[in-house]
């Protein structure tokens, strides 16, 4: 089945990484409107403000939507075209830690780390414990996002020590319907046990 690429998924797509954007074709007159329509709003960062429609970038910059259309298709087509050679930046680093101890949570930014604690691997952060209950976690999972021009690493912590078989337990437990996508943020570890007949 061919896939079929939606004009407005793709303006929603450069609006979420509009600084390359504008590194890259800025200096093209051939976009410059457009570019300077899209710029004019932080549409992505601004949870208050909607995406723009075709017909609102038509009606403030006069382009016809025919040519909208055709100038975000030729701007996103260059991003993946080898011949054309672009090279996305992500170089911009940001690690976000966020932790949690019987659905007490916290997050802070930190600097990036000189090595990335992997799943598993246990972590002690003394100035914690007044603000969860506990100083000792381990690395539950990791997520990338690659937004604008940064690569953002939001590292998930659990407090207490890491359990190979129980992390395979409760993967498998989601997979086949035992718990229910929803139920792991909202069900104590304990109660996840308990459903699967395992001890506690």
């Amino acid at each position: 089945m061919e896939h079929q690429i939606s004009i407005k998924q793709i303006l929603v797509d450069l609006i979420g990484i509009i600084p390359q954007i504008n590194n890259e074709f800025g200096s093209n007159e051939k976009y410059a409107q457009l570019l300077t329509f899209l710029n004019a709003k932080d549409y992505f960062n601004d949870d208050d403000l909607a995406y723009p429609t075709l017909k609102q970038i038509e009606e403030e910059t006069g382009i016809k939507t025919y040519h909208l259309r055709k100038q975000l298709k030729e701007i996103y087509d260059k991003l993946f075209d080898y011949d054309y050679d672009f090279n996305f930046d992500f170089s911009q680093t940001k690690l976000i830690i966020n932790v949690e101890y019987f659905k007490r949570y916290a997050s802070f930014n930190c600097k990036p780390l000189k090595y990335l604690p992997k799943i598993g691997e246990n972590i002690t952060l003394h100035f914690l414990r007044a603000k969860v209950g506990t100083d000792y976690f381990y690395v539950q999972d990791i997520r990338h996002s690659f937004i604008e021009n940064k690569q953002i690493i939001d590292l998930y912590l659990k407090s207490g020590y890491y359990n190979s078989y129980w992390y395979y337990r409760k993967h498998k437990a989601l997979e086949e319907g035992e718990i229910g996508i929803g139920e792991q943020y909202d069900l104590y570890e304990y109660q996840m046990k308990e459903r699967l007949g395992l001890r506690w």
